[in-house]
């Protein structure tokens, strides 16, 4: 069944539900993912899939579920975008910014304060681009990349979360709690096995460790949290030493 028409509903001081099914459309034969749309005031285009949505609004696609105050969805390009407080939550994961953009229910861009969580890994920024497929993530904008105990902050971080392999560039730091280091550079390449405290972080350009008062400086280090080891890759260097 293919709609050939505008389709307008609209409650106000409520909230009304309708399904809009992708499954209506010639490319998307039906049964093949539905998406369900519920607002105060919505209205839905059969003919170009487009459906415009304004307060509380929530749209559930497979097994993710979206929030905002006001937004559209269009069902044939499985694109969509939500903005005012959105929040997101989907299996082993979610997030919350003031905007955020969906294409194919797999590539959020999100703007706006945004907090994004995939199991023990979490990115924060102004702007953070995510791929739950590939699990790949760029953040633009006061970047943090929180793994479990260790921090990796900087102004653009790119990362893939599932192997945990990240490079995060301009003002970077790193940092273990639970072992008491404290790392800066210019830029960063960080590799760690996921649930394992086993982080190695390379580090260019004014490199700087500090741990339990010791002080290391050079151009580059590596930094292997498994051992507390770090080792300088070139140029001069400074060790400063804290008595106990």
């Amino acid at each position: 069944m293919k709609l050939q028409r505008l389709l307008m509903a609209t409650l106000m001081g409520g909230v009304m539900m309708i399904p809009v099914w992708a499954a209506t459309t010639d490319t998307n034969p039906a049964g093949n993912g539905s998406i369900m749309i519920t607002a105060d005031q919505l209205t839905y285009d059969g003919i170009s899939g487009r459906a415009e949505a304004k307060g509380s609004v929530v749209i559930t696609k497979d097994d993710k579920t979206m929030t905002g105050a006001s937004g559209w969805y269009n069902t044939k390009d499985e694109e969509g975008f939500l903005t005012g407080g959105v929040s997101m939550i989907g299996n082993n994961m979610s997030m919350a910014a003031s905007e955020v953009h969906v294409l194919h229910n797999h590539q959020f861009d999100a703007t706006g304060n945004v907090h994004l969580q995939k199991d023990d890994r979490q990115l924060f920024g102004d702007q953070v681009n995510y791929n739950t497929e590939t699990g790949y993530g760029e953040i633009i904008g006061h970047g943090q990349l929180v793994m479990a105990d260790n921090v990796l902050t900087g102004q653009h971080i790119t990362a893939f979360t599932n192997q945990i392999s990240a490079t995060a560039k301009g003002n970077v730091t790193l940092s273990s709690a639970s072992r008491n280091v404290n790392a800066t550079a210019d830029e960063a390449v960080y590799t760690q096995t996921p649930n394992q405290n086993d982080g190695v972080a390379y580090l260019k350009g004014n490199a700087r460790a500090v741990q339990n008062g010791n002080i290391l400086e050079a151009p580059e280090l590596k930094i292997e949290l498994s051992d507390n080891s770090a080792e300088t890759l070139g140029g001069r260097s400074t060790l400063i030493i804290t008595p106990k």
